[in-house]
């Protein structure tokens, strides 16, 4: 078996190979320590923590020490004494005068009322009613079949044309009390005249009512 030669192309072309790998490794170590030293260190943060000491415990009481004292009393004398009193079982209770009294009577006046009024037949014109009559049914006479009322009322008219009631000449229903005083209350006529001045008249007023 025979050796083999190298030749002088291969023997540079090998020198120029391992100078290659050579110079790479260079130039990578190179690189990796320049990047190792720009790295910036680490950091290492100190704080400062003040510890706030705690106030002493306050001092136990003091516990005063309790001396008993012992207090003497001194009673002179015999002691305590009650007297006895002696009332007189006989005794004498005038009776007060008593001063006259005089009780009034109280009297009562009388109220009048001044009913002097003219007749219609003595007017100048007959009252004239100014409101409307109306008068509203009770349904307790509709029940019991009535619809049909005539009462009577004497009434008198002052000299303003306002209406007052006298009396209840005629009234068959008290159910119709009432509305009867409704109406006198609510009702109005013309002033009555007599020789063209006001007065008062007094006359009957006969009122239909119907259901």
């Amino acid at each position: 078996m025979k050796a083999r030669l190298i030749t002088p192309l291969q023997k540079n072309l090998l020198a120029s190979i391992a100078s290659i790998v050579i110079l790479s490794s260079a130039l990578l170590l190179f690189w990796l320590g320049h990047n190792i030293k720009q790295q910036p260190p680490e950091k290492i943060i100190i704080r400062e923590v003040a510890l706030v000491t705690p106030p002493p415990p306050p001092p136990p009481p003091v516990q005063q020490a309790m001396v008993e004292t012992p207090i003497t009393i001194q009673i002179q004398g015999s002691g305590a004494s009650m007297q006895i009193l002696t009332v007189e079982q006989n005794i004498t209770l005038t009776k007060p005068d008593i001063p006259p009294m005089v009780v009034s009577q109280t009297k009562w006046q009388q109220l009048e009322i001044d009913w002097d009024a003219f007749a219609l037949d003595q007017l100048d014109d007959l009252p004239t009613l100014l409101t409307p009559l109306k008068i509203d049914f009770p349904k307790s006479l509709s029940r019991q079949g009535v619809k049909r009322v005539l009462v009577k009322l004497e009434v008198m008219i002052d000299e303003q044309g306002q209406l007052t009631l006298i009396n209840i000449v005629s009234n068959p229903y008290q159910e119709l009390q009432g509305e009867i005083q409704r109406l006198i209350r609510s009702s109005r006529f013309s002033a009555p005249k007599k020789d063209n001045q006001p007065v008062r008249a007094r006359f009957v007023w006969p009122i239909e009512i119907k259901s």
